[in-house]
């Protein structure tokens, strides 16, 4: 996937979302040398994933929803979905099962809490940060702790803000309907706890579904109305 830099959101109710980060920033507070030394190598094993931007922008979002936030959080926004990544993991029907489904979504975000840690083993993080890092993952799509609805909110803004396409891509390929697709990300916009995180994804809802309807629209026109 090539990276689209954020285009900057501004006017009626958008100007009420934060100016969105750069990409890949930090803010200006002490990280520890080991996590940025952790982050690179992220980056790295992310670098590959079909949807690298939407990890990337969660930790991008963590640090503008909690500026302070413990590394091992920001860690968790940027590797949440890594289970998909490695074969053998829970499929969804997205033509007939919920997008709300529990049963897959537990399915998804347990086995991503077991992934990621045993990865971080493998980079030479501690025990401590990994069953840290598990915790927030395990909770990233329907939040219930502070750091839970943390995490809820950081997924849900940047798949807002970076999936549009890729949503649409689903009804345009026939692997789910169009009104399916659009139920997708009305439920990333409404699904958020956070107070900020969900003020935030309601705007960016806003754009993304603009966007999904005129990639639809454009499809459409593109086979003829058929």
């Amino acid at each position: 996937m090539v990276h689209r830099p954020p285009s900057r959101v501004h006017g009626g109710a958008e100007a009420l979302i934060p100016e969105e980060p750069d990409w890949r920033a930090l803010p200006d507070r002490v990280f520890s040398p080991g996590f940025l030394a952790l982050r690179g190598r992220i980056f790295d094993w992310i670098e590959d994933y079909y949807d690298r931007d939407h990890l990337t922008r969660a930790g991008d979002w963590m640090l503008v929803l909690a500026p302070d936030a413990p590394e091992h959080l920001v860690i968790a926004a940027l590797l949440h979905d890594m289970e998909r990544s490695v074969p053998g993991g829970p499929v969804l029907d997205m033509a007939t099962v919920r997008w709300d489904d529990p049963v897959y979504n537990d399915a998804h975000t347990g086995r991503s809490a077991v992934i990621v840690p045993e990865w971080l083993a493998g980079q030479g993080a501690s025990r401590e940060l990994a069953a840290a890092v598990a915790r927030p993952i395990r909770e990233h799509e329907f939040g219930g702790s502070p750091e839970g609805d943390l995490m809820q909110a950081a997924d849900s803004i940047s798949y807002l803000e970076s999936n549009a396409e890729l949503t649409a891509s689903w009804a345009i390929r026939g692997m789910c309907s169009i009104e399916k697709a659009r139920e997708k990300l009305r439920w990333m916009g409404e699904r958020v706890r956070h107070p900020l995180g969900r003020s935030i994804a309601e705007a960016y809802l806003g754009r993304s579904m603009r966007e999904f309807e005129l990639l639809v629209e454009q499809r459409s026109e593109g086979d003829g109305g058929r």
